[in-house]
C-alpha cells in the first residue's frame, strides 16, 4: 500500500512540475524571468506554509545539523539545478537542453549504486533504457550548441540528481513534508535573491495577471509537488522515483498542445508511449522481471 501510495505522490508531482512552465511562460512574457520566478516560487508560499503548520501545531524547530543538510540541499539541488538549466538555454537549443537534463535519472542510480551499495535490478536497468529512449524522441533539432551549453544542462540533471537522493538518503523523507518545504523556501529564496543581485535579473516590474500566475505556481510546486515528491521517494526510494519523474515531460507536451497550442509530432508521441511503458514496467509486480 506505501509502495503505491509513493508511486502515486510521485506521478502526481511530475503532472504537477510539468503543467505550471505554460503559465511559467507567460510570465516570463509579462516582465518576469527566470531568477524571479525561482525566488517568488519559495518566497510567496512561505506564509501559507507557516500557517499550515500553526494551525496543525506541527514544530519547526529541527537539529542544526539537518539545517545544514537542507542548506546544501536548497543550494546544490534546488537553486544551482534551476540556473544551470536556464543559463544552458543561452547555449544550446531548449529541447536539447530539456533531454540533456533528462539524463538524471541515470545519474540518480548510479549516485545510489556507488555511494549506498544500492541494488539496481533487471526491471529498473530495462525501464532506464527504454524512459531514456523516450526523452531522446523529444529532442529537437536546431543548429547545435556550444559545449558550455551541454555541459551545464548535464550539470543541472546531475544536481537534480544529488538532490532526489540527498532527499533519500540524508533523512529528509521522514521529515514532515511542510517542514521540509518550510526550510527549503527559505534558503532557495536567499539564494536566487542572492543571485539576481549579482547579476542584475532582479525587477518587480511584472503585470498583475503574471504576478497571480507566478503565486498560482509558487503554491503548486513549493506546497504539492514538492512535498508530493519527498513523500514519494520515501515510499518509493530515489531512482525509482527519478524514472516515475518521467511523466513531467509527458505532461509538459500534453499542456503545450492544449494550452499553448504547440504541434504533437509522432516522435513526440513515441517518446510518451516508450515512458508510459517504463513506468509500467517499474510499477508491475516485480515476481515478472527478477
Amino acid at each position: 500500500m506505501n509502495r503505491a501510495k509513493g508511486i502515486a505522490l510521485v506521478i502526481l508531482s511530475a503532472v504537477i512540475y510539468g503543467g505550471t512552465p505554460s503559465m511559467v511562460k507567460y510570465t516570463y512574457a509579462h516582465g518576469s524571468n527566470p531568477v524571479m520566478m525561482t525566488m517568488f516560487r519559495s518566497l510567496l508560499p512561505l506564509p501559507i506554509i507557516l500557517m499550515i503548520l500553526l494551525i496543525k501545531k506541527i514544530p519547526v524547530k529541527i537539529p542544526a545539523k539537518m539545517l545544514g543538510k537542507i542548506s546544501v540541499i536548497a543550494l546544490a539541488g534546488s537553486t544551482a539545478t534551476t540556473i544551470m538549466l536556464n543559463m544552458s538555454y543561452h547555449y544550446i537549443p531548449v529541447g536539447m537542453a530539456t533531454t540533456l537534463h533528462f539524463v538524471y535519472p541515470t545519474f540518480v542510480s548510479l549516485l545510489c549504486f556507488f555511494f549506498y551499495k544500492e541494488r539496481i535490478d533487471r526491471a529498473k536497468i530495462l525501464a532506464l533504457f527504454i524512459s531514456s529512449a523516450g526523452i531522446l524522441c523529444f529532442f529537437q533539432g536546431g543548429a547545435g550548441g556550444s559545449l558550455a551549453g551541454i555541459l551545464l544542462a548535464l550539470s543541472s540533471g546531475l544536481t537534480y540528481a544529488f538532490y532526489m537522493v540527498a532527499v533519500d538518503q540524508w533523512g529528509m523523507k521522514d521529515m514532515h513534508p511542510m517542514v521540509f518545504s518550510l526550510y527549503t523556501c527559505i534558503f532557495v529564496s536567499f539564494y536566487t535573491f542572492l543571485y539576481g543581485v549579482l547579476t542584475n535579473q532582479v525587477t518587480f516590474g511584472m503585470s498583475s495577471l503574471s504576478w497571480v500566475y507566478t503565486f498560482i505556481v509558487a503554491v503548486l510546486v513549493s506546497i504539492g509537488a514538492n512535498a508530493f515528491l519527498q513523500v514519494g521517494i520515501r515510499y518509493t526510494g530515489a531512482s525509482t522515483s527519478a524514472i516515475l519523474s518521467m511523466f513531467e515531460p509527458i505532461t509538459s507536451v500534453v499542456c503545450g498542445v492544449l494550452i499553448l497550442h504547440e504541434s504533437l509530432s509522432g516522435m513526440k508521441l513515441l517518446g510518451c508511449g516508450l515512458i508510459l511503458f517504463a513506468v509500467y514496467l517499474l510499477t508491475r509486480k516485480r515476481t515478472v522481471i527478477a
